[in-house]
């Protein structure tokens, strides 16, 4: 017997089927994948977390009353497990998220069928995202495609998608910051450092382990003091919203911030001859 598992009918809904399954004479139950997905998931395949029991089924605490009804009736569950079934449109998706942020030297690349050196050179050493509806250039051109600050950091949004821009990359938006007027020289000393430290990051290319640690421990750390910057100095704040205007009016500084990035920004028909990594359907 196979039960779907959704919002709507999650592991108490099943649990309590199973009394009635067992009279029937059914020996197991299976059911349809049931680790954390994207919110309002009806299926269950469009994973965001492979560590954790989808709470909108009820969490590990239903799971465990599902089990539980389960062994007192001798009945067993066969669960559904696809690990290459994934939701990379949704930031809660860790993994991919951090791919995305820190290309190849991110600790989950290897996790991704990515290839990092494809045939088409612009896709050297970058992810393609084919979720434009139009040529990049276009998209720019229209003011479709904006860097936005967020509360953990700086973003690129496009309508409903959003990506997070490289940590390195920052310094374009932290430096033209610094040279903002009315600023006092101490917060301004600190949005320079902060644009500097960022710019010194190690390569996203690079492999090197020891280069791996000190990039995410730098990034971290240098996180942390913009966010204690933001919270001591108001005019901070302003200052880098300003510049983050400057540089959204701005289609060519856009543009080639964009280009910077660890992924390239695709009108969506170019995956069809682009794609560099492996993913189901289309």
């Amino acid at each position: 017997m196979r039960l779907q598992l959704h919002q709507g009918f999650g592991f108490d809904a099943a649990a309590a089927l199973v009394p009635y399954l067992a009279r029937l004479g059914v020996s197991h139950v299976y059911t349809s994948p049931v680790l954390q997905a994207a919110a309002g998931s009806t299926h269950g395949y469009d994973v965001i977390d492979h560590g954790r029991v989808n709470d909108e089924l009820g969490g590990e605490a239903a799971r465990v009353r599902f089990v539980a009804a389960l062994q007192a009736h001798g009945m067993g569950w066969l669960l559904d497990i696809v690990p290459n079934h994934m939701a990379i449109n949704d930031r809660k998706n860790f993994w991919w998220w951090d791919v995305l942020e820190n290309g190849h030297s991110s600790p989950y690349a290897s996790f991704f069928d990515i290839d990092w050196d494809p045939a088409e050179p612009r896709l050297k050493g970058k992810v393609l995202a084919p979720i434009l509806g139009d040529h990049r250039g276009a998209c720019v051109d229209r003011g479709e495609i904006k860097v936005v600050r967020e509360p953990a950091g700086f973003v690129v949004r496009y309508f409903d998608h959003v990506l997070p821009l490289a940590s390195r990359t920052s310094e374009v938006i932290l430096n033209a910051a610094a040279e903002s007027d009315g600023l006092t020289q101490n917060t301004a000393d600190r949005l320079g450092f902060l644009a500097d430290a960022h710019r010194d990051l190690p390569l996203s290319t690079s492999l090197d382990r020891v280069q791996l640690r000190r990039r995410h421990r730098d990034k971290q750390v240098l996180l942390a003091l913009l966010l204690r910057l933001l919270e001591d100095e108001p005019s901070a704040g302003a200052a880098i919203d300003a510049a983050i205007a400057k540089l959204n009016a701005d289609p060519e500084a856009l543009d080639a911030l964009l280009e910077r990035q660890n992924y390239r920004l695709a009108y969506w028909r170019t995956a069809e001859r682009e794609l560099d990594y492996r993913r189901f359907f289309d």
